[in-house]
């Protein structure tokens, strides 16, 4: 499906400029409108008047992605999965993250502790905070009782939203009444229970999951699920492990985006689902080392569903605190696959301050790409050094690129020490750069007017320099020395 653009969404608009979007021109919100930094209901007028009808419905068609969007849970941990334009990350970029939930068994002696601990969770890393996105409670007991108390408990004591899984329907529609209003995902509806729970997802405005190994079953009962009335679907094509397996997995994935997103095949333009945790069904554990080999097992499937935009993923690793490494890989992967690759990730340039510097600590100079700029912070602030950090506009572009490219040159480094009134600060005119821009050394030194010291290529390698290389005194002799001549 070709991307409409903004003068096919103004048409549809009522072209009145109410302002009452918040926006000042009707153009201005049709443009936003395909970075889904709004939706069309936010448009008041459309909604609300009866004559924009016609317009209202084709507007919603229109900018619904090829991938329909499935939302799970309410309030602000909702989650938004699917809803893609593209197959691959390149062609524009990834708008809804990969949902990571973790799986718990309704008989779990630890399920509070556990519970509590996952909607605790948060991991700083880049500038951004890492979280998981749901629960997926497994009825493991059989009992009907059990697994009700434990969506209750869980929703009483978490906001994170909630998959229910169980092949039973009687049991998994018991559970789902209990929490309906917590807006359920309900795993798993089958060629036998289509009816009894796509009936109730209708009545209760619930997403359901269709589990299916085979792809055309998957397919018949997304359309007969969709002629039935159920709004929000997930597809399930099974995840498999052993030799030979993964490749399956792997294809079976990539068919049901290909036909959503390339084909735009009404059957299979829904989130697509994989399981990592059921590699735990196939296994024995027979000691420590054998549990450490299968948990990353499970850990690269859960990264090859990722690199490919697996809508959601259920794992089983990371329920403890001393399997946070499971879920940092999985996040920090993720992190990266969902970076817009249509912006220059920047900060804002200028002078911050590293703990507590006095007059005679130095001043490092690093870019302001994002993934330059905060690494550097972060070693600067572990290694506990006092001191201060210039950060030069460099157009969002790291230093090893910038400085080929020209963008991270010596004029534009002695613009910003006078901008930013870098040696109002400190008794000296000593400059560090970073070992990527050593080439820059003699210009900035006729530029800025200082004497320039080339730090090390990486960051993690300043304490090193500060204990050895950092010599203030002997620098300041010799640029006195030399800018007297």
């Amino acid at each position: 499906m070709a991307r409409p653009s903004p003068l096919e969404i103004y048409a549809l608009l009522d072209k009145s400029n109410c302002k009452d979007c918040g926006y000042d021109t009707c153009m201005a919100f049709a443009t936003d409108t395909l970075e889904r930094k709004v939706k069309a209901q936010d448009c008041i007028h459309l909604m609300q008047d009866p004559k924009q009808a016609k317009n209202r419905e084709k507007l919603i068609k229109l900018l619904t992605p090829p991938q329909k969007p499935v939302t799970i849970g309410t309030g602000e941990k909702a989650v938004t999965i699917g809803g893609e334009e593209i197959l691959m990350r390149h062609q524009l970029t990834f708008y809804n993250q990969t949902a990571l939930f973790i799986e718990i068994a309704d008989d779990d002696t630890d399920l509070e502790d556990i519970i509590k601990y996952l909607s605790d969770l948060k991991i700083e890393r880049m500038g951004d905070v890492l979280t998981l996105n749901g629960v997926a409670l497994r009825n493991v007991s059989g009992d009907k009782e059990q697994f009700k108390l434990a969506a209750k408990r869980l929703t009483e004591l978490s906001n994170l939203p909630v998959m229910l899984c169980s092949f039973n329907p009687e049991v998994l529609l018991a559970a789902a009444e209990e929490i309906k209003d917590k807006k359920p995902l309900l795993y798993a509806v089958t060629k036998d229970t289509w009816e009894q729970i796509g009936k109730f997802a209708i009545e209760n405005n619930l997403p359901v999951v269709i589990a299916s190994s085979n792809l055309d079953e998957l397919m018949s009962l997304s359309a007969t699920l969709q002629k039935f009335g159920v709004n929000e679907i997930v597809l399930d094509s099974g995840t498999y492990f052993g030799p030979g397996n993964l490749s399956v997995t792997y294809d079976n994935i990539m068919q049901l985006r290909t036909a959503a997103i390339d084909k735009e095949d009404a059957n299979s333009c829904w989130p697509v689902m994989g399981v990592p945790a059921v590699y735990w069904s196939q296994v024995k554990i027979g000691n420590e080392k054998e549990l450490w080999e299968h948990q990353y097992q499970e850990v690269i499937m859960g990264a090859i569903m990722g690199s490919i935009d697996t809508n959601l993923i259920v794992l089983h690793t990371g329920q403890k605190k001393e399997e946070i490494w499971a879920l940092l890989a999985l996040m920090t992967l993720r992190q990266s696959i969902f970076s817009d690759p249509r912006i220059y990730p920047a900060v804002d340039p200028g002078l911050y301050k590293i703990k507590e510097p006095k007059s005679n600590d130095p001043i490092f100079i690093t870019s302001n790409y994002r993934m330059t700029k905060i690494p550097v912070e972060q070693d600067l602030q572990g290694a506990n050094i006092n001191c201060w950090l210039l950060v030069v506009d460099s157009e969002g572009i790291g230093i090893e690129s910038a400085v080929a490219g020209g963008q991270f040159n010596a004029g534009a480094i002695a613009e910003a020490v006078k901008e930013f009134g870098v040696f109002d600060k400190v008794d000296h005119r000593i400059l560090v750069i970073p070992g990527m821009a050593a080439r820059l050394s003699g210009a900035l030194e006729d530029e800025a007017d200082a004497f320039v010291v080339v730090g090390p290529r990486d960051s993690s390698g300043i304490p090193k320099f500060m204990e050895k290389q950092w010599k203030p005194e002997e620098f300041m002799k010799e640029y006195e020395s030399w800018s007297k001549d």
